[in-house]
């Protein structure tokens, strides 16, 4: 039957994808992964238990004060991207590239931008997003399709050679990945 030809290719992309996120995490070098369309704006593949939600959350503001903050974590994501897209050559010392007061929040946790770098100036596709929180941080490469995502917490030890999960790993990483996407036009 037709439609389940289309289902099978279907649950073939999805086990391909989550294979990826299963590359990214299964030493535990990353604490979670998660791989984004960019077409559709969805999360493809992901960490059992990762979710990009719209909530409201309390946060303490500059000032100390807490304040009640509208967060969409899809949005949060989508726009951190698009902005950099947009400036040519940047190397991204500029704004933390969200409209949200609330700052950049994945994944219920909140970070702060660390640094853009651009491998083609003239095109998106290879760059990497670093940002960091309080004890972790997270990486975002750009393939011609997709986000590659992986966050490390630097409280967790990874099972390769028993050393803390660190930023340098996890980028190693969520970049191989992302770079053999970048290779079969994904």
């Amino acid at each position: 039957l037709p439609g389940n030809k289309h289902q099978n290719k279907n649950l073939i992309k999805m086990q391909d994808w989550n294979s990826h996120i299963n590359e990214i995490t299964g030493d535990k070098t990353c604490e979670w992964a998660a791989i984004f369309d960019l077409s559709s704006g969805q999360v493809i593949a992901s960490s059992p238990g990762v979710n990009f939600n719209t909530y409201e959350k309390e946060i303490q503001d500059e000032t100390g004060e807490s304040q009640k903050f509208q967060i969409d974590e899809i949005q949060n994501l989508t726009e951190l991207v698009k902005n950099y897209q947009e400036i040519p050559g940047s190397e991204g010392t500029g704004a933390t590239s969200v409209s949200s007061k609330a700052g950049i929040i994945l994944n219920n946790q909140k970070y702060s931008f660390v640094s853009y770098v651009r491998e083609n100036p003239t095109v998106a596709t290879g760059s990497s997003i670093y940002l960091r929180r309080k004890r972790g941080g997270l990486c975002i490469v750009v393939t011609n399709k997709h986000l590659v995502i992986g966050s490390y917490n630097e409280d967790k030890v990874s099972t390769e050679d028993t050393k803390r999960q660190n930023s340098g790993d996890a980028n190693l990483r969520v970049e191989s990945i992302a770079k053999k996407l970048i290779e079969v036009n994904e």
